[in-house]
């Protein structure tokens, strides 16, 4: 019984391939004759015989986001104080306290770049610090090799040697009751040490003309405050008069 049914079976798999041709012929002529799209025909024959579809590629992993830009170095406070001081901003010794002086050289590139004058040394001032590759230009590129410049608008004195800016220093001038004023003068006389004057207590003045003068306070606001003069730090009181002498320019704008 098993080997008639294998017989059986071996026939129909044989048979099989005319059966559908029949089945399809069959399809084709009732589209045909029921007065339909003979394409209808042709598209259901071809469709017994296509071969199987290749499966579809798999989806593409999505792109990877854009990489962040990198931040701003800040740098230690010992790097800002060297980058400051290659700049020529008197940061005094570079040893990572940011002490008064280092904080009023801050405050004077603040000035230069147009920063709040805050005098604080945030991760934001230390990145704009430490991005600034030169020193700002003269105010007067005409001016002798040796002089002193001086803007009223950024606060701030520039000291030249031999053609070249060797410091940056805070300053605070003449309020607009007292301003300081503009224009080019000399050093006409120094006086060491405290005096007072009818324009306040000065000390190691450098006179320049009239009774104005540049001069050490103890008082060096982020604004004009003087009554005229310009008033620089004490640290920078101690060494400005050996760096100046009778005659030097002084400019200011």
């Amino acid at each position: 019984m098993g080997r008639f049914e294998d017989m059986k079976m071996t026939m129909l798999t044989r048979k099989l391939p005319a059966l559908v041709l029949t089945l399809a012929a069959g399809q084709l002529a009732l589209a045909s004759g029921a007065g339909a799209n003979p394409e209808l025909g042709k598209g259901l024959l071809s469709g017994l015989f296509a071969p199987s579809a290749a499966p579809a590629a798999p989806a593409a992993p999505p792109a990877a986001p854009p990489a962040a830009a990198a931040a701003p170095a800040t740098g230690t406070p010992v790097q800002v104080e060297q980058k400051l001081a290659a700049l020529k901003y008197d940061v005094g010794p570079a040893d990572g306290n940011i002490d008064a002086q280092a904080r009023g050289a801050i405050m004077a590139f603040q000035k230069v770049s147009h920063l709040p004058r805050t005098g604080e040394l945030t991760s934001e001032v230390g990145a704009q610090i430490m991005a600034t590759n030169s020193p700002p230009g003269p105010l007067a590129p005409n001016g002798e090799p040796h002089r002193v410049e001086v803007s009223l608008a950024n606060q701030v004195l520039f000291l030249y040697q031999g053609g070249t800016l060797t410091k940056i220093l805070p300053v605070s001038t003449g309020t607009s009751a007292t301003p300081t004023p503009t224009g080019t003068y000399r050093i006409y006389r120094q006086d060491p040490g405290w005096h007072t004057s009818a324009l306040g207590r000065l000390h190691n003045a450098q006179y320049f003309v009239g009774g104005y003068a540049i001069h050490g306070s103890n008082s060096v606001p982020a604004e004009p405050a003087s009554h005229g003069c310009i008033r620089i730090p004490m640290t920078a009181s101690e060494w400005f008069p050996s760096q100046v002498a009778k005659g030097v320019q002084v400019i200011i704008v």
